[in-house]
């Protein structure tokens, strides 16, 4: 019998993805949940509830890796994604896992000024650190984010952000996922690994060409209208998000202004034999939810 994959955060957009597409290559991975969410996981995977969140959870994620050749590493956004990610490889080392899959974030760095990228490189820096052989997947903004502009695009025919001229590789979720799984299933790196693999789509898009792909969808005009960092961040609070994590996003799309996600890569094709899918043919599967007949008044 073959040593198992386990899969944490197998409820998220990736994992969801990752485990259909280790579900179709013939693994039933181990998805390590949350109490309670075994059931979201079921069909593709058999789920293993553990609590991840504090340092005394650190013994269940032991057991539950115990006997996993391979561990696909995701955490969702959080203030310390860094210090649960070291606690999550240090389990990871002690089960004796041999290959963890890590989706990191482009830009990631440990001496970084932007949160995110500061997280995932410290994260990065301790798989190294305990000897955990290890791959690194830093996908660019996924493509998936832009459901969390219907709402706008509903009300007000836009997409509204704060990021000026700014030039965006998208990823679909997919492609991030089909990457992992090649990974997850291939050989184990050759010694400690380490080896960096930047994901993004197939091209470098302005905001004004994915509200034109969106509009081509939706078969109606969708604007995109560039706003200052301080209304986003009122937008955003009045929507409950958190203080820390309006900086956070704002640090993202001031890096995406500097130029600094403009990269364009062939690691999805190097690692799946396909290219990425492009936004364009995202936005087509996204059509039935943007052609909404209710239509708002401009700013």
């Amino acid at each position: 019998m073959s040593r198992e994959i386990a899969v944490l955060g197998g409820t998220g957009n990736i994992g969801r993805a990752l485990l259909r597409e280790l579900a179709g290559l013939g693994h039933r991975a181990v998805a390590l949940v949350r109490p309670g969410r075994a059931a979201a996981v079921a069909e593709y995977a058999r789920p293993v509830e553990v609590e991840r969140e504090t340092e005394a959870g650190e013994e269940g994620f032991v057991r539950a890796l115990k006997g996993c050749a391979a561990l696909f590493l995701l955490t969702p956004f959080h203030p310390r994604q860094d210090l649960l990610q070291r606690r999550l490889a240090r389990a990871a080392a002690d089960a004796g896992v041999g290959h963890v899959v890590k989706v990191s974030a482009l830009g990631a760095d440990p001496a970084s000024p932007v949160l995110v990228h500061r997280q995932h490189g410290i994260a990065e820096q301790a798989l190294a650190e305990l000897g955990l052989p290890y791959t690194s997947l830093r996908p660019n903004a996924f493509m998936q984010n832009a459901v969390q502009w219907l709402p706008t695009i509903a009300s007000r025919g836009a997409v509204i952000l704060p990021a000026g001229r700014a030039r965006v590789s998208m990823v679909d979720v997919r492609d991030i996922a089909a990457a992992a799984a090649a990974l997850l299933t291939g050989p184990p790196p050759p010694g400690r690994g380490g080896e960096v693999y930047e994901l993004t789509g197939p091209e470098a898009l302005g905001y004004a060409d994915v509200a034109a792909a969106l509009s081509a969808a939706a078969g109606r005009e969708i604007r995109y209208l560039d706003v200052p960092p301080a209304r986003a961040a009122e937008a955003m609070r009045a929507g409950g998000v958190p203080e820390w994590a309006i900086e956070a996003r704002l640090q993202l799309y001031g890096t995406y202004v500097a130029g600094e996600a403009e990269t364009v890569t062939g690691a999805v094709k190097e690692l799946t034999g396909r290219e990425p899918r492009s936004f364009a043919a995202f936005a087509a599967e996204l059509a039935p939810r943007l052609k909404m007949e209710r239509k708002g008044e401009g700013p």
